[in-house]
């Protein structure tokens, strides 16, 4: 790699119908819930029938006030029963949360993003030390009681006991992208299968409505510990899953995944593993499947080969860029559903661009440097993707251009017409998920036009000032969910006024974006 600012590749996404867009007030509004809770609670069932569950306060709620420094404020203890065949998961999960929001917490707020589908999801129970406690439970909103509230800096246990039933995945279905939480005849994925707790912003729970457009995921950084145990499986069966792996023994496996936003795993009988070192150490393994490597003429065209390359080239590129890879380990995964999806540690590369990969030019590249670049842009710097989704999305897309530029300059033309400009992108990059009708109309906006918005503001700045400033943003990011004031507020206010014709025709006007017209 050049010593220069090391040009480097962002993201990319799959294309798929046009629309218009629409007025904001016509879609669901995004949701911050604090409220009390009924004495009885309806809790959806995996047939989606409603049963009231009576709840009862405990007598006290057990919490520990220790030394707790350097330490996220969740830890994520999981024992998961995992029936293969039948497609069911049973879990026990143990949240310990540390109260660090300055006051006392009377409620606890976790996200269960399963329930937010038809037919997955059963709560069973929820405890805090040992008695049955008081809860709400609607879409993914799981609202807990704590009786005493818990003091600054003390920790709170709750014991959620759940059931999955993992949905199977039709590939030309409406929520074919949701794959992630699904199974195909070879393959089982659980992504976002956990409970989170929610974020705390100025004192109120972050949890948003759910829609079919982009994610609505805001995730604090957490300690994961889980325990799978397998049953009804061939031998043959593999888990991908990121994270320090504690032991693997028959049937059952043991991860560990220290300040990640999630935690994610894919099994499958018919994976296919090779694996690669980056420079800087990283193992980067890639599960996939036969039909990755396509016969052709005098040989075989191999996807899964490119695709690891790719991948490795990437996390030099943006390790260099943008900061080191947090993790021993980053495991790539073919998907059986369409395009791409992104966790700590852990990708997902839709299954038909490894079907379909012809060379460089080919969306396999394009996706699989894409979904990477969200290591930076969603783990390790976190962001509101319902609210603020260009925060992640316009920089892993412009993450991807960066990648050819880095490795395939040549092809620095092709990648702007195919991916951007054939498209003829409209719309503000600073919207949110909820102000568009279709994914296209979604992508086309925040993605697209978001690569433009980026490459102008190199321009305005330079290539050098405009990659530190992404540095600086990545050093000032880590561990944190950001705003895009944030962002605004590490350019100098020259840099501001150099940047604010470019800013106005990209976005909306905001009280940052603005105050350029205050730089001297």
């Amino acid at each position: 790699m050049q010593a220069m600012p090391r040009l480097y590749a962002f993201i990319i996404l799959f294309l798929l119908a046009s629309c218009a867009f629409t007025r904001a007030d016509e879609r669901p509004l995004p949701t911050v819930i604090a409220s009390p809770l009924p004495p009885t609670t309806p809790v959806p069932t995996l047939d989606r029938q409603l049963r009231e569950v009576a709840t009862a306060l405990p007598s006290a709620t057990p919490s520990v006030c220790a030394e707790t420094v350097g330490q996220p404020a969740s830890q994520h203890k999981v024992s998961a029963a995992i029936d293969y065949l039948n497609r069911q998961v049973v879990v026990r999960q143990r949240v310990d949360y540390i109260n660090r929001t300055g006051g006392g917490l009377s409620q606890i707020m976790l996200n269960v993003k399963p329930n937010t589908w038809p037919h997955i999801f059963r709560l069973d129970s929820v405890q805090l030390g040992g008695e049955d406690a008081a809860f709400s439970l609607k879409a993914q909103r799981l609202l807990v009681e704590l009786n005493p509230m818990i003091e600054p800096d003390c920790t709170a246990a709750i014991d959620l006991t759940f059931t999955l039933a993992v949905p199977p995945i039709d590939p030309s279905g409406p929520d074919a992208f949701r794959g992630y939480l699904g199974y195909s005849p070879r393959q089982m994925n659980l992504g976002h299968w956990l409970a989170a707790v929610a974020p705390r912003l100025d004192e109120e729970w972050v949890s948003h409505d759910d829609t079919r457009i982009g994610e609505q995921d805001v995730l604090d950084e957490a300690d994961w510990d889980v325990t799978i145990q397998v049953t009804n499986a061939p031998e043959t069966l593999r888990v991908a899953a990121p994270g320090v792996i504690v032991e693997n023994r028959p049937g059952s496996w043991h991860f560990m995944l220290k300040q990640a936003r999630d935690f994610s795993l894919s099994l499958s009988d018919s994976f296919e593993v090779i694996s690669q070192r980056t420079q800087s150490g990283v193992k980067v393994e890639l599960y996939s499947f036969a039909d990755a490597i396509i016969p052709a003429g005098t040989g075989v065209i191999d996807g899964a080969a490119f695709a690891l390359d790719s991948a490795v080239k990437s996390v030099d590129v943006y390790g260099d860029l943008f900061g080191a890879y947090p993790y021993e380990r980053l495991v790539i995964v073919q998907g059986d559903f369409p395009d791409g999806m992104e966790f700590s540690g852990i990708v997902f590369v839709g299954g038909e661009y490894f079907r379909s990969f012809n060379g460089p030019t080919s969306y396999l590249m394009i996706i699989t440097v894409h979904e990477i670049s969200h290591q930076w842009w969603y783990s390790q710097v976190g962001n509101d993707q319902a609210l603020h989704p260009w925060l992640d999305e316009a920089l892993a897309t412009y993450s991807e251009y960066v990648f050819v530029e880095q490795y395939y300059p040549a092809l620095k033309d092709w990648w702007w017409e195919f991916r951007v400009n054939r498209l003829a992108p409209e719309g503000y990059v600073d919207s949110s998920v909820y102000e568009f009708s279709s994914r296209r109309a979604y992508i086309n906006a925040v993605y697209l036009r978001g690569t433009r918005l980026l490459h102008d503001l190199r321009d305005d700045l330079g290539t050098d000032a405009f990659f530190d400033w992404l540095r600086r943003y990545a050093d000032a990011g880590s561990g944190r969910l950001m705003q895009p004031d944030q962002l605004w507020e590490l350019l100098t206010p020259e840099q501001m006024q150099a940047t604010q014709a470019t800013r106005k025709r990209y976005l909306r006007q905001t009280e940052i974006a603005s105050r350029a017209n205050e730089a001297p």
